[in-house]
């Protein structure tokens, strides 16, 4: 059986090394703390707890953290796992939450990116960030209020329709990035 982190670097500390808490990295650091407390590795690494506890929250390092992703990981969790999808999508499908999610969405895609520099860097007026803006909103606010009503039919041709255009454009690379980030802060 092979040892995980914690039990080869006692190992190599037993054998006299002389371990460097300047050089772990945040990867080694949260397999250490999958294994053991604060205090062993302060020990381990001769330093003391409240160090390991301030670098641990300096790279968002939690207990919580594993245990969530324990959680997703039992195959006995995949009922609840999917009851609370489920219920995530009824709150979100609700026709009074298309407003605030148009919003929110235009950020996510469109406002917080490359128009905003842009905007910043003067190329865009303040009359022109509200007219793309108001766009978007609405824009996403249709296609949102289309999915609502269940509406598949009209989706399937407009996405037909514009699926003519950007052909020779690149491949899109999914970015999940900023979406598994606040689904990380939440737990």
């Amino acid at each position: 059986m092979e040892q995980n982190l914690y039990e080869k670097l006692k190992e190599r500390k037993r054998k006299g090394e002389k371990l460097d808490w300047n050089a772990i990295t945040r990867e080694e650091l949260e397999d250490l703390f999958e294994k053991a407390t604060d205090s062993a590795i302060a020990e381990l690494y001769e330093v003391s707890k409240s160090q390991v506890t301030a670098k641990r929250k300096k790279w968002d390092i939690k207990l919580i953290n594993y245990t969530i992703r324990d959680f997703f990981k039992e195959d006995k969790n995949r009922d609840l796992l999917e009851g609370l999808n489920q219920s995530s999508k009824e709150r979100l499908l609700q026709e009074e939450k298309i407003d605030t999610i148009s919003i929110a969405l235009t950020h996510y895609l469109f406002r917080n990116g490359p128009v905003e520099d842009m905007h910043g860097e003067g190329k865009l007026s303040q009359n022109d960030m509200k007219t793309l803006n108001k766009f978007m909103v609405n824009r996403i606010a249709g296609l949102l209020k289309t999915l609502n009503k269940g509406e598949w039919l009209k989706l399937e041709l407009l996405l037909n329709f514009y699926g003519l255009y950007g052909t020779e454009w690149d491949k899109p690379i999914p970015d999940t990035d900023e979406i598994d980030f606040f689904y990380s802060k939440k737990f």
